[in-house]
Order: C-alpha cells, then structure tokens, then sequence
C-alpha cells in the first residue's frame, strides 16, 4: 500500500493469595498453548501435563500502542478465576475479569463462553516492559503461563548527512525512514522550517509519497528549488520523535566563488606571514650586525 500527495510479593505469597480467593476449577480443565505466537498465545495441553505448565510466549508492542496478552483456558468451571500477575513487582494485575490496579491501562477481556483471558495494556510504556504470568488454580495445584512483552520505541531518519547541498534550479529529494515499528505509522509529514508542506499548493511541485511496512519509507521531492527553499526540513511521524536535515540552495557559480574566495583568502594569508617573517629576519640580522 503507498500513500501518496502532492501539493510512533514473592512468589509464594501470590500463590497463597491465589489459594485464599473463592477459585473452583475443574480438575480435568486444560490450557491452551499457542507455542510463540505473538498474537495468539496458547494451545490445548492438559493441566496435570507438566509440559503444559511454565510455557513462554512473547508478544512485541511498540510505545504508545496497544499490547493483547493472551491466555486461552479451555475447560474452566463456571465459577473458575484466571488471573494475571506481573513478575518484576509480584503486583496481581487481575482475578477474572476484576482488575486490581490503580493504573487504568490494564483490562482483562473476555467473551462469554470464550477460552481467551487476554490482559490489554493500553498505551505502552517503556516500563512495562517485562514479563507477566496467567495463572489458573486447579485441584492439583497452580498451572501458569508466562508472556513476555517486549516494547520498541520506533526510530526516524533521513537519509544521507546533516547538511544536503542543491543547486538553484534542480531538484529536493529527501527520503525518511521510519523503523523499528511493528504498526506503521498513521502519517508522515513533512515540514519546511516550521511550515507543512505535504499539501502545500501555494508553492507548487512538491509531492510526497509513503510507502508503510515495516521500515516505512517517505519521498519528499522539490521541484525547481529557489533560494527560498533553503531551511531546515522535518520528517514527523505519528508514532516516533521527528528527524530533521538542513538544505542549502545555492548558485553553481555562486559556490565556485567562494570556493576561489576562500582559496584566495588563504593564499594571501600564507604570503602576508611569509614576508612578516622575511622582514623580521632582516631587522634582526641588521641589528645583530651593528
């Protein structure tokens, strides 16, 4: 697809707090483990089956987005809990479907008659990075699941150094690259200075073109650059912090004289320290002779 226009607790107190909460689970209910899907989560296993118990999967978010951890129970008793807890502070994120959290970001959903108990994390942060743990108590004692969740913070650049040089006439062509996103992002837009410039029609010959994926790729081309178009130029994505790049327009002859300038400039000076030199070695043979 191209977008295109012209113009981002200890382990053992949880389990007994587990154990002290109403939980009745049927002794033959199973998990469902999905292997390392990063969107799924898990498949069926039986619970006494130990293969089933301590399983990992991971799950990638990028900053600012949404995170779906799940966790597929089949068999579970009308009046069974599955509950979420994260590792790095042992904080009970959830018992069923009640979340026990201050932090408004977290939610457990869940369908009726649904096996899927996902944990939403909305609007990720780089502190929840880190791994979480579904647990579901059955007869025979706890059976758990955990989801490591990875958060990537995308990055922008555009491509070459932080100078781009172009004669008066010819063409603007900078290329963003947005990376690192696992959701492309929503726009790219592209400034002059402090102005947009993506639908600018009172300039003229400027069109942008977007290609989202992966590594999100967007083309700003000038056409016809004048002296105006100097300035600073901006990639501003929706999802990562912007990148910028400073362009000179400049006339052909307009550099090679300075260019003779500067060379004439140091040539005279090299010859000016030559002759100080040269008089000052006179005044001191002369003195050095009387």
């Amino acid at each position: 697809m191209r977008w295109r226009v012209a113009g981002g607790v200890g382990a053992p107190l949880a389990a007994a707090v587990f154990f002290m909460l109403p939980l009745i689970t049927s002794s033959t209910g199973d998990i469902r483990h999905h292997g390392t899907s990063r969107s799924r989560g898990w498949r069926a296993q039986p619970s006494s089956d130990v293969t089933a118990n301590n399983s990992v999967s991971n799950v990638t978010a990028q900053l600012g987005g949404t995170a779906y951890l799940h966790c597929l129970v089949g068999h579970l008793n009308e009046r069974g809990q599955v509950s979420w807890i994260r590792k790095r502070d042992w904080h009970i994120l959830s018992s069923g479907k009640f979340t026990y959290t201050n932090d408004e970001r977290f939610q457990v959903l869940h369908g009726e008659g649904s096996e899927d108990w996902t944990l939403q994390i909305k609007f990720v942060q780089k502190r929840d990075n880190g791994t979480y743990e579904c647990q579901v108590s059955t007869r025979t004692g706890i059976v758990s699941h955990y989801v490591r969740l990875q958060i990537v913070v995308p990055e922008a650049f555009i491509l070459g150094s932080g100078e781009h040089h172009v004669d008066l006439g010819s063409v603007i062509h900078l290329i963003c690259i947005v990376e690192k996103s696992p959701t492309p992002p929503q726009y790219v837009f592209w400034y002059h200075n402090d102005r947009m410039i993506n639908y600018d029609a009172t300039r003229g010959g400027i069109t942008v073109e977007t290609e989202p994926g992966a590594r999100t790729q967007s083309r700003l081309t000038v056409r016809g650059a004048t002296l105006k178009d100097s300035g600073n130029y901006t990639c501003s994505a929706s999802n990562t912090e912007p990148a910028s790049i400073h362009v000179f327009v400049s006339e052909g002859s307009n550099k090679m004289a300075a260019i003779l300038r500067r060379n004439t400039s140091a040539i005279h000076g090299i010859t000016s320290s030559v002759t100080c030199l040269l008089l000052l070695s006179s005044v001191m043979v002369h003195f050095g002779l009387r």
